[in-house]
């Protein structure tokens, strides 16, 4: 149970000063422990109370106190003459009041400002509550309880908004003549100095640094960071020295501070998502935009990317205010509200702007990515269009808020991720080429081989990429906590668990595990794309090795996957050796092939016997290997034909690989002749034959043997020679034949008739 705090005190009561102390800081006490939001509630209207009548006090001791100088400035002296006696008396009994009042007014104040910032801390308390629970229903917008309760706050909500502004009014008329005068003309300077000439000339410099560049896709990519960069940080540095300037000359009361802070990162915010913008889809220059879009298409997104980039900066002044006037949870409610339909609003003209841009029948048909990309992108708006007006006329308007805020967080982190991966990829593709600044620096310590500096390049590329994809990842899940446990902790309230043993089966655990398995799968395939498409080609490794190495990495992936899948459901190695003992049994008999193959296909990688492109004979069924899978692998026949061959053949059984080791080819000739003594000559020839063929090899060199004697006379002879492949063999073997015969008869040996 919490205590119960002491009462503030009525209108008609007076206010003890030490009282309303000890009652404040007994709500600051209980704060950490209330969770109700009736609790919360009635702590905030008791701080309200104390600062409405610490106001009333201030104000009324300050009149007294005003009232009080008048009638000293009546009583005299006048002039620069001293008192008179009579008039000393006179004003005794009233200075003798003065201090009194001055020490009245200044313990008013400091309670009120008391019990306006704990007043804050509990509006704050209550807001963070409410944030946090997403799931929870207000009043909708369209039922009359929403606007009485908002009207009911929206008095008190004005009138702190209209404190607010009296003490800014009355900090910038009170500031030093000079020095504020002074910090507000060199801050309004700066802001112009650094917001257009300064821009202007960096942008400029950078594209022309750039446009040395050797290699255009990083010249490209260097020029649009460069310009993103400048175009966000030059308005912002802008933004912060007029607001420094102000703060220096002492014109701002600690609320428009607080507000001035917050327009520095309502024009980051701006300046940032229009540079990206610029730079990704609606610079005027084709060349310098990172992303094919047409003009017109580029032309009409323009429009759309500023309301965008006004509304959140619109969006982000008003939480803003609503936490340095300490608003209501009404005016929370309707503040997401307004946000969440202006962000449906923009995210339908987004839509719209993109239906025109693919409804145009004069402009070129997009690639079929790009189709594909924007059919996504425009189901994700209409999603989140119909997710955020539902959840607003329902009264879910947290959810409404965090759904509709998130889909353009997500957007800006994309581009910025998009942004910094492209340019990482060109930077490494510009150092590590053959003449780059890496390559050259390798080459020179360690003598390295062209194909090791790519492979370095590439690896290189590849982990920066990673710690960017993993840096966006986790700002993605700031709104949901850091590293999203916030996320995590709702999910796991969806769903009661089942108890068997020492395992819990929950919806969600299972969901989790499935969503985990479909995650690590698909990264794993991309993983091995990557691997084939970006990787093995810069190595100067064979075919049957880049196959295995992609295998491989495909095998290990889906492993992972699998086991991160069980760990995401809550199963351990313990409950993972009990399920495999369980299935042992079904594995053993219904499965065992399978598993035989598998594990086949496993030590096909590993040892290499084969490899993709090999040439075998397995019992008769011979070709070239094609594709080694998991169960088995794929033998394409001379015929054009394909073999599926399981993979425990290729270990069990006898395979001849005719490429294996040194692929050469030998190529046996068997000859006849006719007269013994022409076999010299014949030699000679056939020798010579072999000799002029270019495909034909020194080493080991063509041989030429009497393999018999018939009884007419006639000489049987064999010839060998070698080739590189042995899939040359049966060509270079009848091209030879052709030469030898032609040989002969031109030579004169007679060969034998039938």
């Amino acid at each position: 149970m919490l205590g119960a705090a002491a009462p503030a005190p009525g209108p008609s009561e007076p206010l003890d000063v030490g009282n309303a102390h000890q009652t404040l800081a007994h709500l600051r006490d209980r704060l950490p422990i209330a969770s109700r939001d009736d609790q919360l509630a009635a702590m905030a209207a008791q701080a309200a109370g104390l600062e409405s009548q610490a106001q009333a006090l201030v104000a009324a001791r300050a009149h007294a106190l005003a009232a009080l100088d008048h009638g000293l400035a009546q009583i005299g002296p006048k002039g620069r003459r001293a008192p008179t006696k009579a008039e000393q008396q006179k004003r005794a009994p009233l200075l003798a009041q003065r201090p009194a009042l001055v020490a009245q007014v200044q313990q008013a104040q400091g309670l009120a400002a008391d019990a306006g910032a704990t007043y804050d801390q509990i509006a704050e308390r209550r807001r963070a509550g409410f944030s946090a629970r997403v799931l929870q229903r207000t009043d909708s917008p369209v039922s009359p309880s929403f606007w009485n309760s908002l009207a009911g706050a929206g008095w008190a909500d004005l009138g702190r908004l209209d404190a607010a502004a009296d003490e800014a009014v009355r900090a910038a008329i009170e500031a030093d003549e000079p020095k504020g005068l002074i910090g507000l003309g060199a801050g309004l300077l700066f802001a112009l100095m650094v917001a257009f000439p300064l821009r202007v000339w960096l942008r400029r410099l950078g594209r022309r640094k750039n446009g040395d560049s050797v290699h255009p896709g990083f010249s490209r990519t260097a020029a649009a960071v460069w310009v993103a960069a400048i175009d966000t940080g030059a308005p912002t540095l802008a933004v912060a020295g007029l607001h420094l300037g102000a703060q220096w000359g002492g014109l701002l009361s600690p609320k428009a501070d607080a507000m001035a802070g917050a327009a520095v990162g309502a024009a980051a915010w701006i300046s940032g998502v229009l540079a990206l913008g610029r730079v990704l889809a609606i610079d005027p220059d084709p060349g310098q935009r990172l992303l094919a879009l047409p003009d017109p298409a580029a032309r009409r997104i323009g429009p759309p990317l500023m309301v965008v980039a006004l509304v959140a900066a619109a969006g982000l002044l008003l939480t803003r205010l609503n936490y340095v006037i300490g608003a209501s949870v009404a005016a929370t409610i309707a503040a997401n509200c307004v946000l969440s339909l202006a962000y449906a609003g923009v995210a339908g003209l987004i839509l719209f702007s993109f239906g025109r841009s693919r409804a145009l029948p004069d402009e070129p048909a997009a690639p079929s990515q790009a189709a594909s990309a924007w059919a996504l992108m425009s189901l994700i708006l209409t999603g989140v269009i119909l997710v955020t007006l539902g959840a607003v006329f329902a009264g879910y308007t947290t959810l409404a808020a965090l759904t509709s805020g998130q889909i353009f967080w997500l957007s800006l982190i994309s581009a910025v991720a998009y942004l910094l991966l492209r340019f990482v990829d060109d930077l490494c593709a510009s150092l590590f080429q053959p003449h780059g600044r890496g390559a050259r620096l390798l080459f020179a310590l360690f003598s390295l081989r062209a194909s090791a500096i790519g492979q370095i390049g590439l690896l290189l590329s590849a982990g920066l990429q990673l710690l960017i994809i993993i840096g966006a990842a986790s700002l993605a899940l700031t709104p949901f906590g850091q590293s999203g446990e916030l996320l995590f902790a709702r999910l796991a309230q969806l769903g009661g668990g089942v108890h068997l043993g020492s395992v819990t089966i929950s919806p969600t655990a299972i969901a989790a595990g499935l969503a985990t398995l479909m995650v690590g799968v698909g990264l794993a395939h991309l993983v091995q794309a990557w691997v084939v498409r970006r990787y093995l080609p810069v190595t100067d490794w064979d075919s049957g090795l880049r196959n295995s190495v992609s295998t491989g990495v495909g095998y290990l992936g889906v492993c992972l996957a699998i086991i991160c899948a069980f760990a995401a459901t809550g199963l351990g190695f313990k409950q993972i050796a009990l399920i495999a003992s369980a299935l042992s049994v079904g594995i053993g008999f219904g499965l065992q092939q399978v598993v035989q193959n598998f594990v086949s296909g496993v030590i096909l990688l590993v040892e290499r016997p084969v490899k993709v492109g090999d040439w075998v004979n397995i019992g008769g069924v011979e070709g070239d290997i094609r594709r080694i899978r998991v169960r088995a692998t794929e033998i394409q026949a001379f015929d054009r034909s394909t073999v599926i061959v399981p993979n425990s053949d290729l270990i069990t059984k006898a395979v001849q690989n005719k490429t294996l080791g040194e692929a050469r080819g030998r190529i046996q000739l068997p000859l006849a002749i006719a007269k013994a003594a022409e076999a010299p000559k014949a030699k000679a020839l056939i020798l010579e034959a072999g000799k002029a063929h270019p495909q034909v090899l020194e080493t080991p060199e063509p041989a030429v043997y009497i393999d018999g004697l018939a009884a007419a006379g006639t000489v049987n002879l064999n010839s060998y020679f070698y080739v590189a492949s042995p899939r040359d063999a049966y060509r270079i073997r009848s091209e030879l034949y052709f030469a030898i015969l032609a040989a002969f008869i031109e030579g004169g040996v007679s060969l034998p008739t039938v």
